[in-house]
């Protein structure tokens, strides 16, 4: 629960980000003029013709997910990590990306490909003539009712290898560092608790490694989403 409360503050704090990084990924088209200049005019251009409100497009798609994307997220982590601990309480190198990966995918299945599917449409859908949504479930009714069930599904592929590299690197990322800070307190046992604020710093490392990692796979699968005729 705290880690779906974590997920949907974080959400508000950043989707203007999220917003302008989609709509700049679907402005570079080949054969396709470009509407924006960059991020600083895509802002812009947004709160011009849309007010403030334009920059948080979609933001209830990921509002709605983030309490179940979190749960599957760490759930699965810490299941991977059950079956793969050694007995002092630590993961080898190789487990901590199994471990990661496995919780990545769990998550892309169940929660963020339905969940990113319906956001890029609504995000690309604020820059056409005659927007088609008008709210969350107005927008997954309309794409299962044209598309199919599969049409929430756009882009699964990119999406299962993107979250699974992506906690693979945040939580090898994590684990390792939490392994280093209790090696320098000098604990005895992996249970030993970290203060928060650390591992909020750890995190905040972790999460700017795993987006470095994944931006190519991530403009793969916002491409797909959007298209109405390319594969799963």
């Amino acid at each position: 629960m705290h880690g779906g409360v974590t997920g949907a503050i974080e959400t508000l704090i950043t989707f203007p980000t999220e917003y302008v990084k989609t709509q700049l990924q679907l402005d570079e088209k080949v054969g396709k003029a470009r509407t924006f200049a960059g991020p600083v005019d895509c802002v812009r251009k947004t709160l011009r013709s849309h007010g403030f409100k334009g920059l948080y497009r979609g933001l209830s798609v990921l509002l709605y997910g983030a309490v179940p994307k979190s749960a599957v997220r760490f759930g699965g982590f810490e299941e991977f990590k059950r079956h793969n601990v050694s007995p002092d309480g630590t993961l080898t190198a190789g487990r901590k990306l199994f471990c990661g990966m496995g919780a990545g995918v769990c998550e892309a299945i169940l929660v963020v490909t339905p969940m990113e599917t319906v956001k890029v449409k609504f995000i690309n859908d604020q820059t056409s003539a005659n927007p088609h949504y008008r709210g969350f479930f107005h927008g997954v009714r309309t794409i299962s009712k044209e598309h199919g069930f599969s049409g929430l599904y756009k882009g699964v592929t990119p999406t299962i290898f993107k979250q699974g590299t992506n906690q693979a690197i945040r939580f090898f990322v994590m684990e390792t560092m939490k392994e280093l800070y209790r090696g320098y307190r000098g604990d005895t046992t992996a249970n030993q608790p970290i203060p928060k604020l650390v591992t909020g710093l750890f995190g905040l490392v972790a999460g700017a490694a795993s987006v470095y990692g994944n931006t190519p796979l991530d403009v793969i699968k916002t491409r797909m989403q959007v298209s109405r005729f390319m594969p799963l």
